[in-house]
């Protein structure tokens, strides 16, 4: 996950080594240090597409209106919809089913997502 210059300090405190996204074919993870995690089945992923996450609208692990955001850096966004609410820590426990997640290819982990979730019966 990139991140940005000026949040290098305070998010370099809590997520020492950035963020971690990681797709091992049945799992989508996502990792920010102390300030969050989610696992998210790829069978319950029913939505992918992608948005831009606005700097003012804050950076690390933030929870929005219907959405938990994953974001060190603003830009584009890969959103994932899930079928129904999955638990995500940010950094307590809490539950969603919209994800949103800054990544440096957002074209790549769509991809990635798609062959996934046809590979899974």
């Amino acid at each position: 996950m990139p991140r940005s210059r000026w949040a290098v300090v305070f998010i370099g405190l809590l997520a020492p080594r950035g963020g971690v996204v990681e797709l091992d074919g049945r799992e989508l993870r996502i990792r920010v240090g102390l300030m969050g995690s989610a696992s998210i089945p790829v069978e319950r992923i029913a939505r992918v597409s992608r948005t831009e996450w606005p700097g003012f609208a804050g950076l690390g692990v933030r929870i929005g209106r219907g959405l938990v955001a994953f974001v060190l850096r603003s830009g584009s966004c890969v959103v994932i919809e899930t079928q129904d609410e999955v638990s995500v820590r940010a950094p307590l426990p809490w539950r969603t089913r919209k994800i949103l997640v800054r990544v440096e290819d957002p074209p790549e982990l769509m991809a990635a997502i798609a062959d996934a979730r046809r590979a899974v019966p």
